[in-house]
C-alpha cells in the first residue's frame, strides 16, 4: 500500500511538473532597468522552418553610465503593427559592456505553446528595454 502511495505521488508530481508552462518572463518590476537605451528593430521575419518570429537590430548607449555585462534585452512580439493583440515576449543575453555612445547588435527569438505564430507572418515588436536579472 505504501508503494502505490509513493508510486501515486511521483506520477502526480510528474503530470504537474510537465503542466507548468515554459514561457518566458519578461516585463517584471524585479528586473532593473537600464535607462537612456535606444533601440532599432532591423529584421523582422517569420523562421517557419522551427516555427519561431526572429527580430533584430542593435541597441546605443546614450547614458554616461557605462552598461555592464551581462545584460539582457527583452521584447514583446504583437500579431500585428496595431500593438492591439501580444503574443508573448522574449530576451537575450547581451555579453559586451557599452559606454556612451556605443552600440551592439541583438537578436530575439520568440515561440510559443499558445498560439501557432507561423500563423503571423507580419507580426510587430515593441516595448523593447535593457535589463538587468
Amino acid at each position: 500500500m505504501k508503494l502505490l502511495f509513493i508510486q501515486l505521488v511521483i506520477l502526480i508530481s510528474l503530470f504537474i511538473i510537465s503542466c507548468e508552462s515554459n514561457d518566458t518572463v519578461v516585463g517584471s518590476n524585479q528586473d532593473t532597468v537600464i535607462p537612456n537605451l535606444i533601440f532599432n528593430v532591423d529584421t523582422t521575419y517569420l523562421n517557419s522552418s522551427d516555427g519561431t518570429l526572429v527580430a533584430s537590430g542593435t541597441v546605443t548607449n546614450r547614458s554616461n553610465n557605462k552598461v555592464e555585462s551581462p545584460w539582457y534585452v527583452e521584447a514583446q512580439f504583437y500579431t500585428d503593427r496595431s500593438l492591439r493583440t501580444k503574443l508573448g515576449g522574449n530576451y537575450t543575453q547581451i555579453g559586451v559592456p557599452l559606454s556612451r555612445d556605443q552600440a551592439t547588435f541583438w537578436t530575439i527569438n520568440f515561440s510559443s505553446t499558445n498560439a501557432d505564430v507561423r500563423n503571423y507572418p507580419n507580426f510587430a515588436v515593441s516595448d523593447l528595454r535593457g535589463i538587468y536579472k
